[in-house]
């Protein structure tokens, strides 16, 4: 790694807060070692000088949820999964293991995962989500794997990858979770309530154990009870529990049509949470990345199968944080909020990553005010 000294300068800087027009942001290694306004900070002699070209310099997103990307599962191939989102300004990313994997191959993904070490750019990959398999079988597109939960399998997972998994999305409504989220709370994962039809009162009974994310909210969330106990009225479904309650995380899915969320439902979606407890995610398959469908079609970033239905996000970051803009009229400080720092807290990464500080891992991307993504430069190493 080049050991100079760089700066950004001529950038607009998104902070979590604000932004600052016509910012500088020093990095030495790894790390933001200062930031400012032009004439606030003063630029080292020697340092390597980037010039943003007036554009915005926001935090690299980070997805805690996507399952693959670039022509790759993230399983089988989880670095070159990770490089090909990370050209979409995508510094922190969780692959996503699947409940329709048997018990052999979810084991053999996780190890595929751990095997990546250190590579180029291989400091993208943060952790590791397992999407089940203790799911409700209502719930799967693919149902025949889906399990009961078992401890001899969950321990063994544990065993092999303890505090890198960072996500676990369960339902909690089955027979053994509670003891379930007593073993993975040991190892500070975060767990998601989804493909689920859990009631409210057994949700949160789950968030002291670590239960602090709705996975991909409004989708294979189940429905709210029917009939309900009093004529004419509604009940709480599991996403009207995730809206209610304080301390979980709403996961989005924002393709550009409004497939998997309608863009009045983003909207409801982040003025019931807030910027502060929404999570954009891509859910993404193997084809992400790649050129394919009609832009502008409808079926434009996700894959429908004709029989099957709705199977599948081909987001990239970037092209989901743009869509939640656009379906919500949030301003680009909110977005980032929603794409970087919400996803880092929810994992308790939020310390090293998620947004621009001092002190913090220089993960960032240089985008237009369309987040067309221009440059991308993970722990101080711009991608080539």
């Amino acid at each position: 790694m080049d050991g100079r000294l760089k700066a950004i300068v001529n950038g607009k800087i998104v902070t979590a807060h604000s932004v600052i027009d016509d910012g500088i942001m020093l990095i030495d290694g790894e790390t933001i070692a200062d930031i400012g306004t032009k004439g606030s900070v003063e630029i080292p002699e020697g340092a390597e000088v980037i010039d943003a070209g007036g554009e915005y310099v926001g935090p690299g997103f980070i997805d805690i949820h996507c399952h693959g990307g670039g022509g790759y599962w993230s399983w089988e191939e989880p670095y070159l999964f990770a490089l090909s989102h990370l050209k979409h300004g995508t510094t922190g990313i969780l692959p996503t293991l699947v409940y329709n994997q048997s018990r052999e191959e979810m084991l053999e993904g996780v190890r595929n995962i751990l095997r990546v070490g250190e590579q180029p750019y291989s400091g993208a990959i943060i952790g590791i989500h397992m999407e089940g398999p203790f799911i409700n079988k209502k719930y799967g597109a693919v149902t025949s794997p889906i399990r009961p939960v078992d401890p001899d399998e969950y321990n063994e997972l544990l065993a092999v990858a303890g505090d890198r998994i960072k996500v676990w999305t369960l339902a909690p409504e089955l027979d053994g979770q509670a003891e379930f989220a007593e073993a993975a709370s040991k190892y500070g994962i975060a767990l998601s309530v989804g493909h689920s039809e859990a009631d409210a009162d057994t949700i949160f009974s789950l968030v002291d154990k670590g239960l602090r994310i709705g996975c991909h909210c409004t989708n294979a969330s189940g429905t709210t009870p029917s009939p309900s106990r009093y004529g004419g009225t509604r009940e709480i479904g599991v996403d009207e529990a995730v809206l209610v309650h304080d301390d979980i995380y709403a996961e989005v899915i924002p393709d550009a049509q409004g497939i998997h969320v309608r863009p009045l439902m983003c909207k409801l979606i982040h003025k019931a949470k807030g910027t502060d407890k929404v999570i954009v995610i891509t859910d993404a398959i193997d084809e992400a990345g790649l050129e394919s469908g009609t832009p502008g079609g409808e079926y434009e970033d996700v894959r429908f199968i004709e029989g099957v239905g709705l199977s599948g996000s081909k987001l990239t970051m970037d092209r989901a944080v743009r869509n939640m803009m656009r379906h919500t009229g949030v301003g680009i400080v909110d977005a980032f909020v929603m794409s970087s720092l919400n996803p880092a807290k929810a994992i308790n990464a939020d310390r090293e990553m998620g947004s621009l500080e001092k002190g913090k891992l220089a993960n960032l991307v240089i985008v237009s005010d369309e987040i067309e993504v221009r440059r991308v430069m993970l722990r101080g190493r711009l991608m080539e």
